[in-house]
């Protein structure tokens, strides 16, 4: 469990509302779907932020690992790169507020990155503790877990897929995308040897990953 202070949550709150201006109201690759307002996409952005600075502080505080942090704002239609790298990893870092149990992996994004030949190779997982009464964050982030860019693929034990209009297992809440879903407790969340292992290995190669919709390499 990683805490933040008062200023950092002050900090991603600015950034999160500040980039929510320029978003587009569409979710990236939802053309169909509802269009979102700026407070929906600033909370979105938070959450995500709070994510990104709860995992620069756990690998600075207990791996001794600097990840430079983002806060630039970009134009709409461009996109900052990586969340953070370690030793030639590139690692996404997704969040979501306390209550959820699946790390969710939209295949737009996916088959964005690899057109981009940008892929991640690793996702991180965290659970970002929320006040439901103020709907404000607490400080806490969990950092549940993570899953390699191998695990986000078809037929993969514990890697299901979840197309637009299912529902989230266990809840009543419709996806609006297709997605890879791996629920938390088969996340690796041994983080000693996770930093350790990527510390000491080099990436998996993404060249022959099979896109999600298509199920080739590009």
């Amino acid at each position: 469990m990683i805490t933040l202070s008062p200023k950092e949550l002050a900090m991603c709150h600015e950034f999160s509302f500040e980039c929510a201006k320029n978003q587009q109201p569409i979710e990236f690759g939802q053309s169909d779907t509802t269009a979102r307002g700026v407070i929906e996409i600033g909370r979105d952005n938070y959450i995500g932020k709070i994510a990104e600075v709860a995992f620069s502080k756990m690998m600075k505080e207990s791996f001794n690992i600097d990840i430079p942090l983002d806060f630039n704002y970009y134009p709409r239609r461009e996109w900052d790169n990586q969340d953070a790298e370690i030793n030639g990893w590139l690692i996404d870092i997704k969040g979501t507020r306390q209550g959820g149990k699946w790390m969710l992996v939209e295949w737009s994004k996916l088959d964005f990155r690899q057109r981009e030949k940008k892929l991640s190779h690793l996702y991180v997982m965290a659970s970002v503790n929320w006040n439901r009464k103020t709907d404000t964050p607490t400080g806490e982030v969990d950092l549940v877990g993570c899953a390699t860019i191998r695990k986000l693929i078809r037929d993969t034990p514990k890697t299901k897929v979840l197309l637009k209009g299912e529902y989230i297992p266990g809840t009543k809440t419709p996806l609006q995308a297709d997605n890879y879903a791996i629920a938390f407790n088969d996340l690796e969340n041994d983080w000693n040897m996770v930093i350790k292992y990527i510390c000491n290995h080099s990436p998996p190669s993404t060249a022959t990953y099979p896109n999600p919709y298509t199920g080739q390499p590009l």
